[in-house]
């Protein structure tokens, strides 16, 4: 059962394919399901089981709520001969022995622009640690990983995760707690108090495996979840959670308990920026992927950039080149409020086959990946088994996809993703894998795509848990690779939600009481805001790829108009390089300034 491209109907459309009679929402620049109340603040409508498009916005650096610092430098590194590993680790090592500040911070190890040859992983294992190096480019920092096997070029994990109270465990007691609630019950006696970090621990049963199809491939005891978050507020035994739950807590399918966090061995406040990392590898290995040929050597630089046990990080403006498997890859359950922004997976080195080529792969909870691209990937933005949510993928891009692969959550169930704005030239997929890889099954639920453009994505609904498409641009269908399930929650297919141009953002704004989001930047083809348009584009990084995928083609801007308060930086270079131009204000005419910017745009930065 297939959904054409574009709805020109009205806004009931009954499509009869097939046997099945299937009722689709079509509705212009807005969605039933949430929107924009007369007081600015978001307005969501509930299921009959209460269920509402949770809130995906508790997630990255400092759960959203303060800018990613620039950390004073206190070590300095420069390029020696040989290998440089040592070197860059004496520095780290130097740094992590000093004492933290107030602030959380022992400081910034700066490696100097220049060639670096690394042959084995460098690790951060202390906390207030960040690496920098000086840009990209022949003026830049380039970390070159030389080593012949596979292996993590930069590591961040603490000794372990979190431990907890288990005398303050106490069962949840309602009987249904509705997806996207932020309230549960427990039993009396309880110890919670405002500010506690807890784990909300969700363990399904055999009934639930049972429900959702899973009996052949799943036993219930490997899907527990710990779920981590904030008391914010208690009235008697009603706790009330700084984030919501992802997935139903429904009695007749698991039991749920809450426990005080009573300690970790994570590591906090580090970061990783500013740098191009580039595997060396051999050439002479090749592969074949329907017709295209791919560099395969696999005895190379495997992860740029790895974070285990780490809470409240952050991997900024990297450039990762012949990598195997990832630019940044988020891989523990208890790695949290990560963000990852402005990193590009390029030209990856191995087989075009299972367990490649994940370029930002996400295991955590809470985290964020945000205005990142990826070329020639086969899960590009790809979250892996037992994942807890919330996690967001933003305004990203991914190119030459190796072909029939997909972003999206990948197997073993994902509770609760945001794919918000991701633009790729094939596809995007919430579905029942079934046997495949073992096992598979479900890749998970309440996954929200919005506003995003995919060649084709396969949208199915588990039993008992939704996902939805609102504004996406593609063909939508039910029919899986490996099953036919019930369709998602589909609205507004080929018509981009305007009022709500970004979910992620609108919903951080509606949460920290800002002011909501406007639509953003507007490019025009000709002076006086003529001629054709750009879709509004929200803050962030673009380069040429990424302003091609929102309507912006290169050197094809004449004019802007630009929201009060927001700052763009447009460049004539791909990569945010060549002459650049700083506008706060509509610029009605590019050939107006000094020089000339007209036709020539090829990036820019939105802020």
């Amino acid at each position: 059962m297939l959904i054409d491209i574009v709805k020109k109907a009205a806004p009931q459309l009954s499509l009869l394919l097939g046997c099945t009679a299937i009722a689709v929402t079509s509705l212009a620049q807005t969605s039933s399901l949430v929107r924009v109340g007369s007081d600015g603040r978001l307005v969501y409508t509930a299921n009959s089981r209460g269920d509402v498009v949770p809130d995906f916005s508790g997630v990255g650096y400092r759960n959203g709520e303060a800018s990613i610092p620039t950390v004073a430098v206190q070590r300095t590194v420069s390029p020696v001969s040989g290998d440089d590993r040592s070197n860059i680790q004496n520095a780290i090592n130097y740094v992590a022995s000093m004492p933290l500040q107030s602030n959380g911070f022992r400081g910034a190890v700066l490696i100097r622009a220049g060639t670096y040859e690394v042959g084995s992983t460098i690790n951060i294992t202390a906390s207030g640690i960040v690496i920098r190096g000086e840009g990209f480019g022949s003026g830049g920092t380039n970390i070159i990983a030389t080593g012949t096997s596979q292996y993590d070029l930069f590591r961040f994990n603490g000794s372990s995760g979190v431990s907890v109270t288990e005398s303050t465990r106490r069962s949840i007691t309602n009987s249904y707690v509705p997806i996207g609630s932020k309230q549960v019950t427990v039993d009396s006696g309880h110890s919670f108090a405002v500010g506690n970090w807890v784990l909300l621990r969700h363990a399904p049963n055999q009934a639930w495996i049972d429900r959702i199809g899973m009996g052949p491939y799943w036993d219930p005891a490997d899907y527990d979840y710990n779920i981590e978050r904030q008391v914010v507020a208690v009235s008697g035994n009603t706790i009330t959670l700084d984030a919501p739950v992802m997935d139903p807590i429904d009695d007749d399918y698991a039991t749920a308990s809450l426990v005080k966090i009573s300690g970790s061995g994570r590591i906090e406040n580090c970061g990783i920026e500013n740098l191009r990392m580039t595997s060396r590898y051999n050439a002479g290995e090749t592969a074949v992927n329907n017709g295209k040929t791919y560099y395969s050597d696999e005895d190379h630089g495997w992860n740029a950039v790895i974070f285990g046990n780490v809470k409240n990080a952050w991997a900024r403006n990297l450039e990762a080149h012949r990598f195997g498997y990832s630019c940044v890859n988020i891989d523990s359950d208890q790695a949290i409020f990560i963000t990852v922004e402005s990193c590009k997976m390029l030209a990856p080195v191995s087989l075009p086959q299972g367990g490649r080529r994940y370029s930002f792969a996400n295991n955590g909870q809470r985290n964020l990946v945000q205005n990142c691209y990826a070329e020639e990937g086969r899960h590009d933005y790809v979250s892996g088994s037992h994942t807890a949510g919330p996690n967001v993928y933003y305004n990203c891009v991914a190119e030459d996809v190796v072909y029939n692969c997909d972003s999206g959550p990948h197997h073993r169930w994902t509770a609760g993703g945001l794919y918000d704005r991701i633009v790729t030239d094939m596809d995007i997929n919430v579905q029942n894998r079934k046997a495949s890889g073992t096992g598979h099954g479900w890749a998970g639920g309440q996954i929200m795509l919005w506003n995003c453009t995919s060649r084709r994505t396969i949208l199915q609904n588990p039993p008992g848990h939704i996902s939805w498409a609102i504004g996406h641009t593609g063909t939508i269908t039910n029919v899986g690779q490996y099953a036919t399930e019930p369709l998602g929650v589909v609205q507004s297919q080929g018509t981009r939600i305007t009022a709500i141009p970004s979910l992620y953002l609108a919903q951080l704004n509606d949460r920290l009481g800002g002011t909501p989001p406007t639509d953003g930047v507007t490019f025009y083809a000709n002076t006086q805001y003529g001629g054709a348009a750009s879709e509004p584009l929200p803050k962030g990084n673009y380069t040429m790829a990424q302003l091609a995928a929102q309507g912006v083609p290169n050197d094809w801007a004449s004019s802007v108009r630009i929201p009060a308060g927001w700052t763009v930086i447009i460049y004539s270079g791909d990569n945010f390089s060549g002459t650049s131009w700083t506008r706060t204000s509509d610029t009605s005419s590019f050939g107006s300034l000094s020089p000339s910017a007209n036709d020539v745009m090829s990036s820019c930065r939105i802020q």
